[in-house]
């Protein structure tokens, strides 16, 4: 079974607030498809975690990027 993680816990893992992740959802810089809501939840796979990962430096959410527009 694929290793399964939430928005908090990646969150945690890089120190940013969770909300940075959602916002990202939520303007459609992250898919919905592939990270559903489950119970409440967004469950992001593995697999996926290294998309998240570019999609927020490219955002200037992590270091080593410049900020893009959204958010």
């Amino acid at each position: 079974m694929p290793k399964l993680f939430t928005v908090s816990a990646l969150a945690r893992q890089w120190g940013i607030p969770p909300r940075k992740i959602s916002d990202l959802f939520y303007c459609r810089r992250l898919s919905d498809d592939a990270c559903p809501v489950v119970e409440g939840r967004r469950i992001i796979p593995e697999a996926y975690v290294p998309v998240v990962e570019q999609v927020l430096r490219d955002a200037g959410i992590l270091k080593g990027q410049e900020p893009q527009t959204c958010p």
